[in-house]
């Protein structure tokens, strides 16, 4: 998370983004590095979770999320996606409501997802690194044919090298 991508640390991309979102409440999830994170990454108004389980996968994030967020939906983020247009976030919030919606990008569904309060109590019941896949059934796909941002994350520093251009 705290790896530079275009001059500042990769995590401080998505905070930023969401930071400009017309959403109530915030919440960050850190496992690995989270003191060095506090300490790099402005995190004011964000409520701060900790996932002592970070090396199980993602399951143990979204758990840590659901259970520091307030009431209501989930707008899950990936803190390893510098890369997400915008609009699209703007899109998704648009269309929250009773069913999960996610955009895509040549037919693979990509990030943000929004998740409708209904089914956070499922969360919990995941495990592993699959995240919240099993949950999105009936997920609403926006199609993104033109931004690749929605799928790209970084895994290692070389995937730095191929992320997507922005004017």
């Amino acid at each position: 998370m705290l790896v530079p991508f275009r001059g500042k640390p990769l995590l401080e991309w998505t905070v930023d983004l969401v930071n400009r979102l017309p959403v109530d409440h915030r919440v960050v999830v850190l496992g690995a590095e989270r003191d060095e994170v506090r300490a790099r990454i402005p995190l004011t108004d964000w409520r701060v979770a900790v996932n002592d389980r970070w090396n199980t996968g993602m399951a143990g994030s979204l758990h840590a999320a659901d259970s520091a967020a307030l009431a209501g939906g989930l707008l899950i983020f990936l803190g390893d996606m510098p890369c997400v247009p915008e609009q699209v976030c703007v899109k998704v919030i648009s269309l929250a409501g009773g069913t999960p919606v996610a955009p895509s990008y040549n037919g693979i569904r990509g990030f943000p997802v929004y998740l409708p309060p209904h089914l956070r109590p499922r969360l919990h019941g995941l495990h592993g690194d699959r995240g919240a896949r099993s949950l999105l059934e009936q997920c609403r796909v926006i199609p993104q044919s033109d931004d690749p941002g929605v799928l790209w994350d970084v895994d290692r520093v070389e995937d730095l090298q191929c992320a997507p251009l922005r004017d």
